[in-house]
């Protein structure tokens, strides 16, 4: 009983340390990657940006079709082998062969069909970009392995610098070739911080290398030597995680094809229709992506850790896990959401001051449109990694097989009659169907459910926004506005999460920042301290 207590405590620690140490790595990654966006959008413009974010979906694409699943399946099987006392680093090099060689494949074919792919997307000046971000799919392949390999060792550190060196790379670099670029053209300024992406691709692999050969240098040699059945093993666990994979990046890419040419249709020239798309998928989706960073990092920990409680049988810590996460990524994204509802056009207008005043009013009405998908993309997420930690795979890939279908066909006929506005709605009603089906799902399988502690959850997310609509509606200046805003909603956000009771004084210790929590909860909930 007492090993076994042990062995939950331990994997409950692995958790907290590899979240917190993720968290804290994609906060800073995203602070960065948010500070280089500023700066990248006054430089290019929305025709700019939009000409960036043509290029980037079909880098995003091919990139996951490069990596097929592979480093998620690598860090679940090097979990399971290090539980069961097997050695791994066979699975880790013939992985990393099979990256490296997929990743090559794909770069030579983003650079052949560069000219084609710029054509069908309805910029054709773009293919060029294609060129320079080709090289970076190598990298990019190598340093998912590495990343699979430490995760699959609840080693998070690697993964969260490796973050934050390619947006610092990418910043000083890519702003810098930008600006330098700029006198001869915007598309030419694309390119610069094009090729900024493709040099921080390249410093990341350095470093994520030169860790593995630290790491590994007085370990005991393993064999590489990996048999027909142990590679079968393999494919059979990435090819549905695969699949997951590829299906948000797929239907990106089908953003950057349908989006400008529905808006031509709908009126707008090519300069327009591309500025409206850049807004959209630059400044917009940059400010919903932060706090699903934060989900992603929770997901990217609890696969390995629920796959090894699953090895081991032990029900009670897949529930425990599961509950937990779910919880966290709820009480996470409901905040971020509200407040960008009611701070919509403020934040556009604080962080992206060069937007002329249309587009502002537009970016402010897609942002507080977008917020919605906080929530359900967030949750989304920490579903799908359920699914795959508990071998159910197929039931993610069909949940979001059905959203992206939906998605993509709303975005042809609302984009079509409503403008940049239809594509907004179409991403939020795929974010809704995928969340609800991978629930479902996940429901079907465990019979989790957490209904009455996301609805408080939503109780103290209204009193936050009225909170906040207090705030905005009686000070003129955006930035003043947003920075007390954000203040006063935290603050009224914690306060009411403990008065309500969504965190009991029982579970503190299975979230990050735990000491931290239980005094706020001990200042709020005072009542229960006065026998201690």
């Amino acid at each position: 009983m007492k090993a076994a207590a042990f062995k939950k405590s331990r994997s409950a620690n692995g958790i907290k340390s590899g979240v917190g140490m993720l968290a804290v790595g994609s906060v800073i990654a995203k602070l960065l990657g948010a500070l280089y966006r500023v700066p990248l959008t006054n430089i290019l413009g929305a025709e700019g940006m939009g000409l960036y974010q043509l290029v980037f979906p079909v880098y995003a694409l091919f990139m996951t079709l490069s990596t097929i699943g592979i480093p998620t399946a690598l860090s679940r099987i090097v979990a399971e082998q290090k539980a069961k006392n097997d050695g791994a680093k066979k699975y880790f090099f013939a992985c990393m062969l099979i990256l490296l060689a997929l990743a090559t494949m794909a770069a030579i074919l983003v650079f052949s069909l560069a000219e084609y792919i710029a054509i069908w997307q309805g910029n054709a000046v773009a293919y060029k970009g294609f060129w320079i971000i080709a090289p970076s799919l190598i990298f990019v392949g190598a340093i998912a392995g590495f990343r699979g390999w430490f995760q699959g060792e609840m080693y998070m550190l690697p993964t969260a610098v490796s973050n934050i060196i390619e947006q610092l790379v990418k910043l000083a670099l890519g702003l810098a070739l930008s600006v330098a670029f700029a006198k001869r053209g915007v598309i030419y300024a694309v390119y610069g911080a094009l090729a900024g992406v493709t040099v921080s691709e390249f410093v990341a692999l350095v470093y994520m290398f030169v860790t593995y050969v630290v790491r590994n240098k007085n370990r005991e040699s393993e064999s590489l030597k990996i048999s027909r059945e142990n590679m079968t093993g393999v494919f059979k666990t990435a090819f549905p995680i695969a699949i997951v994979s590829v299906l948000v990046p797929l239907s990106n890419f089908f953003d950057s094809v349908v989006i400008v040419n529905m808006l031509k249709l709908f009126g707008l020239q090519k300069e327009v229709a591309t500025a409206e798309y850049g807004l959209f998928s630059g400044p917009v989706n940059s400010l919903v992506n932060m706090p699903v960073v934060l989900a992603l990092s929770l997901a990217i920990v609890i696969v390995p850790s629920v796959s090894v409680s699953r090895v081991e049988r032990d029900v009670d810590a897949i529930m425990q896990k599961s509950r937990i996460t779910v919880k966290l990524t709820y009480l996470l994204g409901i905040p971020f959401a509200i407040f960008f509802i009611v701070f919509g056009e403020r934040i556009v207008g604080a962080i992206y001051p060069r937007l002329s005043g249309e587009q502002l009013i537009v970016a402010g009405n897609l942002l507080k449109i977008s917020s919605f998908n906080v929530v359900t993309l967030s949750c989304m997420q920490i579903y799908v990694s359920l699914l795959q930690a508990v071998d159910k795979t197929k039931k993610a890939v069909v949940s979001l097989g059905l959203a992206v279908v939906l998605k993509t066909l709303l975005q042809i006929v609302l984009t079509r009659y409503m403008g940049i506005t239809g594509a907004a709605i179409a991403g939020v009603a795929m974010g809704f169907v995928a969340l609800m089906a991978t629930a479902l799902s996940y429901f079907q399988v465990c019979g989790l459910h957490l209904e009455k502690s996301v609805g408080i959850n939503l109780l103290v997310g209204v009193i936050m926004g009225l909170a906040g609509i207090v705030v905005t509606t009686y000070i003129a200046n955006d930035v003043l506005a947003v920075a007390l805003g954000a203040v006063v909603c935290a603050f009224v956000y914690v306060f009411c999460v403990f008065l309500f009771g969504l965190i009991g004084k029982e579970e503190i210790a299975n979230y990050p920042a735990g000491k931290l929590l239980f005094r706020i909860h001990r200042v709020v909930r005072f009542w229960e301290y006065k026998d201690a």
